[in-house]
């Protein structure tokens, strides 16, 4: 898989940053603000340069840290499963379908956020192993057949 190098420091700051916002947006429960998290974090899965609080931290901070090489596809993998968890609670409050349920459940998602952004532990990470690992062997067992 395409490698790709990443500033640690500052994948924790836009995580962080991400998080912060909608930690924000359920308390004061601003569904506009979801939308762009939601939004923001969407276009961090396109390319690395339009995550933006990212490339803040990196414009500040570069000379301070060393990339360390990333498999692009989990960082595009893990960015696209955010947005699209923050756009279902979005849609859920926007369509005023199970309301509490959603500003619960946008709660939990920003609870994973600041898990991946403090301790390490990214559950989409998890599942990006997982599925690759399941087509791996799925492409592996076709070959052979």
């Amino acid at each position: 898989m395409q490698q790709c190098l990443i500033y640690n420091n500052s994948l924790r700051f836009s995580r962080a940053t991400y998080g912060v916002l909608l930690l924000i947006a359920v308390l004061i429960h601003n569904q506009w603000l979801v939308l762009a998290v939601a939004v923001l974090t969407i276009l961090g899965a396109f390319s690395l340069k339009l995550n933006i609080p990212y490339q803040f931290h990196v414009l500040i901070f570069k000379k301070k840290s060393n990339p360390t090489p990333k498999e692009l596809g989990e960082l595009n993998f893990v960015a696209a499963a955010t947005g699209l968890l923050l756009l279902v609670g979005f849609a859920l409050i926007y369509f005023n379908k199970f309301v509490d349920f959603a500003w619960v459940y946008l709660l939990i998602v920003d609870l994973m956020i600041f898990l991946a952004c403090f301790v390490g532990f990214c559950v989409a990470t998890l599942m990006y192993i997982f599925l690759k690992n399941c087509l791996a062997k799925l492409i592996y067992n076709q070959r052979n057949h």
